[in-house]
Order: C-alpha cells, then structure tokens, then sequence
C-alpha cells in the first residue's frame, strides 16, 4: 500500500487548470503499481518530466506515477 500525505505539483504555465484532476489521475495510476517493499520517505522528488505537445491528463498522470514509482524502486535499492 501507497500513503502519500502530501503531494504538490509544480506545473508550466497553463496547467494550472489541470492540477487537480493530474492529482487524482496520479493517486489512480500509483494504486495500479505493483509496491512490493517497505520504505518511509519524508521526501520524494523527481526530475523535471518533458510532456509532449497534446498529452492528455491520464498520459500525464502516467508519466508521473511512473517516474515516482522509479525513485521509490531506487530509494528502496531496488
């Protein structure tokens, strides 16, 4: 199971119409990730993610919860 306490999203102009819904679909896309180990981190940040011109929210999301799910992989030295 994932418990994220916090999480903020620092987007380019113009998306900001778009935080809330990107909030959700990141919280979706995490839940359908295989979490296998246990780790508490006060802290995650990734790297700046390039979004291609017309991505949709949900691809968005993906590349998020994916990017997320790396650095989580690589705290936990997997």
């Amino acid at each position: 199971m994932l418990r994220i306490d916090h999480l903020r999203l620092e987007l380019p102009p113009g998306f900001e119409d778009r935080a809330a819904g990107l909030a959700r679909l990141v919280g979706d896309e995490l839940a359908a990730l295989p979490l296998t180990r246990g780790l508490r981190l006060d802290r995650l940040q990734l790297e700046p993610i390039a979004i291609a011109p017309g991505a949709t929210d949900r691809q968005i999301a993906g590349q998020i919860a994916t990017g997320i799910q790396r650095r989580l992989e690589s705290e936990s030295g997997g």
